[in-house]
């Protein structure tokens, strides 16, 4: 879904007539896709040998266009986790990494990585699966050097069983693909488990401090104007109580087991249950 009608809040300005660009300091820009349903923003941080770009969206446009007129270094694409609006763009890269984990690395078949049905879930949108080599197996929670810059990949399972993060420890930011942005967060879709969605938020609220930047994956919470997805650690916290009451079924509303809508905060929302099953 591509919508007409949106505006940008600063920093963000337009690229093209699809795709927004900030610069958000230290080398690191947000590159949003505010025409398109979901909000989608992947971020190119850049260091003084090569750049990372984390997601690259859905694939409607070619992200590359806009990462060539941001930097000439080689680039390197991780994607925080499988899901089709992170991963459509993968196969014009080069250059592709991966968290290292043994059920990623099976799905390897004849030099090329295939997605599983249930962890792209394109078919909601019409997407087909794409394919594409893998270069690099990037350990988890090891520093990823880009040349004066180090970033560490950090394993956060709960919306998918391979959804990463990446922490900047020098800049005091994590870039959070779907682990956590303002809007409603996706709970229950295949694969997502609530107790270790509920582990991984205890362990990155422990790291973060009241200092530190959290860029969300998506900025659809304030349409038709479109925000870089900026939240904190207060947010991170408020969000491992949500997910710690829901894995046991103990929210207050009284909805009983997984309820559907939990309220995290004034601008986060947990999903945890399809509409329609809610009684």
């Amino acid at each position: 879904m591509v919508a007409e009608d949106v505006s940008l809040a600063a920093p963000l300005r337009w690229f093209d007539d699809y795709y927004a660009v900030a610069q958000i300091g230290d080398g690191a820009y947000a590159i949003g896709e505010p025409r398109y349903g979901q909000c989608n923003f992947s971020y190119l941080i850049v260091g003084s040998q090569r750049a990372l770009l984390f997601d690259t969206g859905p694939g409607i446009r070619d992200i590359t266009k806009v990462v060539k007129a941001l930097t000439a270094l080689p680039i390197i694409a991780l994607p925080s986790h499988l899901h089709f609006d992170h991963v459509g763009n993968l196969p014009r890269f080069r250059e592709v990494a991966l968290p290292d984990l043994p059920a990623l690395r099976a799905q390897m078949r004849d030099g090329r990585f295939n997605l599983g049905l249930y962890q792209f879930l394109g078919f909601v949108e019409g997407f087909r699966r794409p394919t594409f080599p893998v270069t690099r197996w990037i350990p988890t929670d090891s520093d990823i050097d880009l040349g004066g810059r180090s970033l560490e990949l950090i394993s956060v399972p709960g919306h998918t069983p391979d959804s990463v993060v990446l922490l900047d420890r020098q800049s005091n930011r994590l870039f959070a693909g779907d682990f956590i942005y303002p809007s409603n967060i996706y709970a229950f879709l295949p694969g997502a488990n609530l107790v270790d969605y509920a582990a991984s938020a205890r362990r990155i609220a422990g790291i973060l401090n009241d200092a530190s930047i959290v860029y969300g994956g998506h900025g659809c919470d304030r349409l038709p104007v479109v925000d870089l997805p900026v939240l904190h650690r207060a947010d991170v916290a408020a969000l491992q109580k949500a997910l710690a009451l829901a894995a046991i079924g103990n929210w207050r509303d009284g909805s009983g087991w997984y309820p559907r809508d939990i309220p995290v905060n004034a601008r986060v929302r947990l999903l945890a249950k399809y509409p329609w099953m809610r009684p």
